[in-house]
């Protein structure tokens, strides 16, 4: 190698090693802060400020660090400039920093707000009058005051505009609350009209928009259906593209299919053919009561329960179900029956019987039914088939009959002139004969009192046989017609007990002129019964709310082949009314009475009132004639509702007929003497017959009511009080 190159080598080795070791030139030494000062600040305390200053005396000056500092300052929100002054000291530097103060607050002023007041706004903020103003404190004010805008619903803008500060302190602060509505769009009602939902509103046009106050008006619009029973999904929101058009959807609720769960018995058609919502119907809560009553009040069923579930996608259209719990619907075996106790009454009967209300889950019925009492024994057999057809509500039911009574007691002057079973004009020989006198019949029933004479009865006898057959159509939701026709081959016999047989009334009475209502012996009793019936009740065996009102009618004419000539009507009347949680309040009103001629009532078709009826009597009024009213107080005692207690009311009366004597007969001659003058028969009184007027019976009292699982009905003790002084009366089911 040649000595030039060497050479060469040699010195770029030399280079490199030097840069490697560092070989440069040394920087000149910061000088260091000697003091540190804050000049300007009027308000502000010192050291506030210098609190986040991190430039400190005795460390050398570092630019940055200043720099920094006049940022943290800044960021104290108090200042609008700050600088600094950097200026030379025995031994260093010292570091000024100059600081221009925000206007102390003279003025909080606000413009633009309608639904929020200055004084809610000036509560959201914590900048105050006579404070120094913070920026950063006023910033969050802002904040606040958006936030709480956002809060109630004023969406869609931002709600602080413009914030106006001038040099004498005074901030005015521009607010936009929201989007005005210029539209308010309702879609999907079908049932309540537009006008009467947008009056429900407070989201208007020309009104700022609110969420909080458009939540309260979909509120109003569903409370709006809820008042009219029905159900509907409601919603909306401001269109996207359009905030001030607003837009309702509203989604009345309706059937979309109906399931039935739980019967294993019972066919499905049985359930489904009660119900009055179908698939489309609206969904609303009477009619759910109602098909809910329906279902239960069949007595098919121990519990009955409704539930639902969405139907598909399809907007406020739902699955109904419907799940019952089956009981037993068959019973055979020994039965008891109560008609009412005293001389007067039915007292107990015992019999047996066979009933199946539901027969092979068809909702059809069949009965028999064999009693035995003191001085009744019946057989009855009966069929009820409330819908001919599978699905239409025309009803039949078929009824055979053998009733007899025998020497039952009846009660023989109560009242005066009101006694269907005592005559004024008892019968006497009235034909003179020779060698013979009229001899007046003596010894009659006691003197009127208001009590039943003693040991001096009615006897009644009386055998009924024959059918009855009913027709029943629906006339509206809960009212149906029924047109009866019964043929009864008739026995009827009354002996007195006590006094003489001519005081009964089985002739005097009689203003039939086909036999009528005191022809004794075997007669022909046809009738058609037309009525009408109204149930409203929730519960047919507890009712708590809804009642009754019925209307019947018996007409017997010789038309028709009967012995009678009458008509018997009645009109029936009851509400229930719930009291607090559990109990209710019940009323029962009922009035009949005869038409045509006043006693052209058969004695087995006559009014009665019993202390099954009137509780503080102690026997049985008989009448062509009827008048009853009830009240009671109806508490259940234990949870089950199996012990209560009833607080009454009764009065009522059965009015008969009082037959009238007339004017005497004017003088009769003076006869022939001798063997050979002619018989006659002297003229007797003028009768004539008016309707006894009622003379009401009143009682009060409490009873107890039992529920037992002997019996399907309640077992019914109560005490009264009335005309007749204390009575205590049994009875099995409620009084009405």
């Amino acid at each position: 190698m040649s000595n030039p190159l060497r050479l060469a080598l040699a010195a770029a080795v030399v280079l490199v090693l030097a840069l490697a070791c560092g070989l440069t030139t040394t920087a000149a030494p910061q000088p260091v802060v000697t003091a540190v000062n804050i000049r300007g600040n009027s308000h502000v305390p010192a050291d506030r400020i210098a609190a986040v200053i991190r430039v400190q005396p005795g460390t050398p000056l570092d630019n940055k660090l200043v720099a920094a500092d006049q940022q943290a300052i800044l960021g104290l929100g108090y200042f609008t400039d700050v600088k600094t002054d950097i200026h030379t000291t025995p031994g260093g530097v010292a570091v000024s920093y100059i600081v221009v103060e925000n206007p102390v607050v003279t003025k909080l002023a606000f413009s633009g707000n309608k639904q929020v007041s200055s004084d809610v706004l000036l509560a959201l903020m914590d900048t105050t009058i006579g404070s120094v103003l913070n920026t950063n404190t006023l910033r969050d004010d802002v904040q606040k005051i958006n936030s709480y805008y956002d809060k109630l619903g004023y969406i869609g803008t931002r709600h602080v505009q413009d914030i106006k500060i001038d040099s004498a302190g005074a901030i005015n602060i521009a607010i936009k609350e929201g989007v005005t509505v210029t539209a308010v769009n309702i879609h999907g009602n079908f049932v309540i009209p537009t006008p009467l939902i947008q009056k429900q509103m407070k989201t208007q046009p020309g009104t700022v928009f609110s969420g909080d106050v458009f939540n309260t008006d979909l509120g109003a619009i569903s409370d709006l259906y809820k008042n009219a029973g029905l159900s509907a999904v409601v919603d909306g929101a401001p269109e996207v593209d359009h905030p001030g058009v607003v837009d309702v959807t509203i989604c009345e609720v309706r059937v979309g299919a109906i399931e039935i769960a739980g019967n294993s018995v019972t066919k499905d058609y049985v359930i489904r053919r009660l119900l009055r919502m179908h698939p489309g119907d609206l969904v609303s809560d009477p009619a759910l009561r109602r098909d809910y009553e329906a279902i239960y009040n069949t007595q098919f069923f121990k519990s009955v329960d409704i539930a639902t579930k969405p139907f598909g996608s399809k907007c406020g259209y739902l699955t109904l179900i419907w799940t019952v719990t089956e009981q037993r619907n068959g019973t055979a075996g020994v039965n008891l029956s109560y008609g009412g106790g005293g001389q007067f009454g039915q007292g107990f009967g015992y019999g047996i019987s066979f009933s199946q209300n539901n027969i092979a889950g068809t909702g059809n019925s069949a009965s028999v039914n064999l009693q035995k009492g003191q001085y009744f024994s019946n057989v009855n057999f009966g069929i009820g088939i409330p819908y001919i057809h599978k699905f239409k509500a025309d009803s039949l039911s078929l009824s055979v009959f053998n009733d007899l009574q025998v020497n039952q007691p009846r009660p023989v002057y109560k009242i005066p002139g009101n006694n269907p079973f005592y005559s004024l004009t008892p019968t006497a020989p009235t034909i003179n004969t020779q060698g013979t006198t009229t001899t007046p019949v003596t010894g009659g029933p006691c003197t009127a009192n208001g009590n039943p004479c003693t040991s001096q009865v009615a006897n009644y006898t009386a055998r009924s046989a024959g059918f009855s057959i009913s027709f029943g159509h629906p006339v509206a939701d809960y009212t149906r017609l029924n047109i009866g026709l019964t043929s009864t081959r008739l026995y009827q016999n009354v002996e007195a007990s006590g006094f003489p047989q001519a005081f009964l009334a089985s002739q005097g009475a009689n203003l039939n002129g086909t036999g009528g209502a005191n022809q004794l012996g075997s007669t022909a009793l046809r009738s058609i019964t037309p009525s009408i019936f109204k149930d409203t009740r929730d519960d047919v065996t507890n009712p708590r709310h809804g009642g009754t009102a019925a209307f019947s009618d018996e007409v017997s004419l010789g038309a028709f082949g009967s012995d009678y000539n009458f008509g018997k009507a009645d009109i029936d009347y009851s509400h229930f009314w719930p009291i607090r949680r559990h109990s209710s309040f019940a009323l029962h009103l009922n009035y009949g009475f005869a038409s045509g001629q006043a006693n052209a009532l058969p004695y087995n078709d006559l009014f009665s009132l019993s202390d099954q009826q009137l509780r503080g009597t102690k026997f049985v009024y008989y009448g062509n004639r009827e008048a009853l009213a009830q009240a009671e107080l109806r508490i259940p005692v234990t949870s089950d509702k199996k012990f209560g207690i009833a607080i009454f009311a009764d009065t009522g009366d059965a009015p008969y007929i009082t037959p009238v004597l007339g004017p005497s007969p004017g003088p009769t001659p003076q006869p022939p003497a001798g063997p050979h003058a002619p018989f006659f028969t002297p003229a007797p009184l003028g009768v004539s017959y008016v309707n006894a007027p009622f003379q009401f019976q009143t009682d009060f009292g409490i009873g107890i009511r039992v529920q037992t699982p002997l019996l399907p009905q309640v077992i019914r003790i109560d005490f009264a009080v009335g005309n007749q002084g204390s009575h205590t009366s049994f009875g099995i089911g409620q009084s009405f």
